[in-house]
């Protein structure tokens, strides 16, 4: 007679769980050998497991608020399909909406740019390519790695029992041990590079992608010393900047003005309304990143149509030509 067959192992991952067991996968890819760099396979797969990490574990707070805020559209959600996993869930950015303006929970907006860069990085990774350098993805990624450990501990660890408690907590030691591998290397490119950085601090921001402040503008090419990534064409660095950093749209205005001008400098669509300079932060000021050139204390005029752009110096008159022209079509 036969043996009966055994039963093979259930698999079962509840999502913080789930959520923490993402980021093991992550720190053992990124958290190398001094001097050893992680492959690029690695890289990849890093990226992957931090997006699944993230949305896991930011969905499992809004479970805790109620399970039907995970559902794409709530309205038509039951609790039996949601049981069985049978739904649509929301968006990650969805997520982070309904956790700040539903369940109340502040979250930093440094850790909201890196969580949106993440997935930026992701959804490359799905449906193109990705094509970053190495120090920028680890930067990210240290950047995401520390923003949820404090969201562990503040918004998933108290909803938890004394089982699961300890159990996150063991898997979280781990994580905050490898992390100090992966930040050591941030710690020491960001030495590396201070010295050269040190004269440049008034045209000097947050870089788009690898979130350090060490993107150096001017010379027409702006370029980060961190992840060494140089922007061919300066507007789009600008446009880059203004939405990634400072989470403007062309559609959005400052002052009434879209936050992206050309610079009456360099002629360059390069200006920046709203830069955080090394210089100036938290203030803000008036920088071109195609020439470098502070427009603060410039008299600048703003076309008092509806398009939202500066009209350059010495122009005949208060609109632009094109809501000037959109004007007299309108009649």
């Amino acid at each position: 007679m036969s043996a009966a067959p055994q039963q093979r192992p259930e698999l079962r991952f509840p999502p913080v769980e789930n959520g923490l067991d993402y980021l093991v996968d992550v720190t053992n890819r990124l958290a190398t050998e001094p001097g050893v760099d992680p492959s690029p396979r690695d890289l990849k797969y890093a990226v992957r497991s931090l997006q699944d990490a993230t949305e896991t574990l930011l969905k499992a707070r809004l479970q805790h608020e109620h399970w039907a805020l995970v559902v794409a559209k709530p309205d038509g959600a039951t609790r039996a399909a949601f049981a069985r996993g049978d739904f649509l869930s929301c968006t990650l950015a969805e997520a982070m909406g309904r956790l700040q303006k539903i369940a109340e929970v502040k979250l930093p907006p440094k850790g909201v740019a890196a969580v949106k860069r993440l997935a930026r990085d992701r959804n490359a990774l799905a449906h193109w390519g990705l094509t970053a350098s190495a120090a920028a993805i680890e930067a990210r990624a240290a950047a995401v790695l520390d923003f949820l450990l404090v969201f562990l501990d503040a918004e998933l660890l108290p909803g938890l029992d004394a089982a699961e408690t300890a159990a996150a907590e063991t898997t979280m030691n781990v994580v905050r041990s490898q992390l100090r591998g992966i930040t050591a290397y941030v710690d020491k490119r960001t030495k590396d590079i201070r010295a050269g950085l040190a004269p440049l601090t008034a045209v000097t921001v947050e870089c788009p992608e690898c979130a350090q402040p060490a993107l150096v503008a001017g010379d027409g090419q702006p370029a980060c010393r961190f992840c060494l990534l140089a922007w061919q064409d300066p507007a789009g660095a600008a446009l880059d900047y203004a939405w990634i950093v400072r989470g403007q749209t062309p559609d959005d205005r400052v002052d009434g003005l879209r936050p992206v001008q050309v610079c009456q400098t360099c002629e360059e669509e390069a200006l920046v309304l709203e830069a955080a300079t090394v210089a100036a932060a938290p203030d803000t000021v008036r920088l071109c990143l195609g020439c470098g050139t502070d427009h603060t204390d410039t008299e600048l005029h703003a076309c008092e149509g509806s398009c939202g752009l500066l009209l350059p110096a010495g122009f005949p008159s208060s609109v632009c030509d094109n809501c000037t022209a959109a004007a007299w079509e309108g009649f």
